[in-house]
């Protein structure tokens, strides 16, 4: 998707700071997380939009869907168009239960032009094991952003079978991972505070990997809660979120980009050279032409994504580049892309 100006949002601090956080916010539980289910389906009902003859096989599906009921409908008599393949993903929460309805989302995976005003066929949605977990039916809200081919269908599928999630391993204990985004610093508060509140239970720490015994006839979700309920001063450390499909940056005011030279498609950019911008006149005529940018040095990614978006570059061109000088160690800050 094309943007011709990526925003941008800065929360102006300049130094590093403390907040308090609940332990829920950034621990989970091993064993007791989210999984992912998919499946294969036809959304119907669509008004030409669908799979062309070439490379779908809708029809050959529908014959085979109809063939379940009592029907016999040869494939040809069947038009693509009015149909696609897509692909049906949910997520399976923890407290997901037999007869709960969870969101899904549907994608075409062939060539149809938009699945609105499409209706999903009772799909079954698998899990890793290919066990069926739950059945996915209904009609699509598209998501505009990818030009009609995706959507979702709020409650869309009913679970039909719980995954087992143990909270407490075969040892008897509870094992809590603190959040990736958390820094070390902040990791070793967090230890330190459960620690000081529960040194009875506490068995290791390693990583981001913290390890508590589970007294015999105790009550492990009161247990759990009272440690999710403790609050830990966690420092905001420099990271940069970017969206991609609204073309929106979140930054910290303080993320600076050390001295560095990028060559991206049309463009030279030096951060930290005295090179003057001006676009080059060589001999390979004006499609090959290249944009030369100059920032100062230490410059921050305000400045950076100014730069960029009046060099015109797109909104993913951007999150690219952010990508590459993070990966070079010249982004200092964490980088999130969703």
């Amino acid at each position: 998707m094309k943007f011709s100006k990526i925003l941008i949002f800065l929360f102006a601090f300049s130094a590093v700071y403390s907040v308090p956080v609940e332990l829920k916010n950034v621990l989970t539980i091993e064993g007791f997380q989210e999984n992912p289910l998919l499946g294969y389906g036809i959304v119907v009902g669509l008004k030409g939009t669908g799979d062309s003859d070439n490379g779908s096989h809708a029809r050959q599906i529908l014959s085979l869907v109809a063939k379940n009921f009592g029907f016999r409908i040869s494939p040809e008599k069947l038009k693509a168009k009015n149909s696609a393949v897509v692909l049906v993903t949910a997520t399976l929460t923890p407290f997901s239960r037999a007869g709960s309805k969870i969101d899904v989302r549907v994608s075409s995976i062939y060539d149809a032009k938009s699945l609105e005003g499409g209706e999903l066929i009772i799909t079954p949605l698998l899990g890793g094991d290919n066990e069926i977990y739950a059945i996915a039916k209904g009609n699509l809200l598209i998501d505009k952003n990818t030009k009609g081919v995706s959507g979702i269908i709020p409650q869309g599928a009913i679970v039909q079978k719980e995954i087992d999630q143990k909270v407490v391993n075969e040892k008897g204990e509870v094992v809590f991972l603190i959040s990736e985004n958390v820094g070390l610093s902040s990791c070793l508060k967090i230890v330190q505070e459960i620690k000081k509140n529960f040194g009875d239970y506490f068995l290791s720490a390693e990583g981001n990997k913290i390890v508590l015994k589970v007294r015999e006839g105790s009550d492990i979700l009161d247990f759990i809660s009272k440690i999710l309920a403790l609050k830990v001063d966690i420092e905001d450390e420099p990271s940069v979120i970017i969206d991609v499909a609204s073309g929106a940056i979140v930054s910290g005011g303080n993320v600076v980009i050390s001295e560095a030279a990028v060559s991206y498609k049309n463009i030279q950019l030096n951060i930290g050279s005295r090179t003057q911008s001006f676009f080059s006149s060589g001999l390979a005529g004006k499609s090959e032409q290249k944009a030369f940018s100059y920032i100062r040095n230490t410059a921050t990614v305000s400045e950076l994504v100014d730069s960029l978006n009046q060099l015109g570059l797109s909104g993913r061109d951007i999150a690219k580049i952010l990508e590459l000088l993070y990966k070079n160690g010249n982004l200092k800050a964490r980088l999130i892309i969703q």
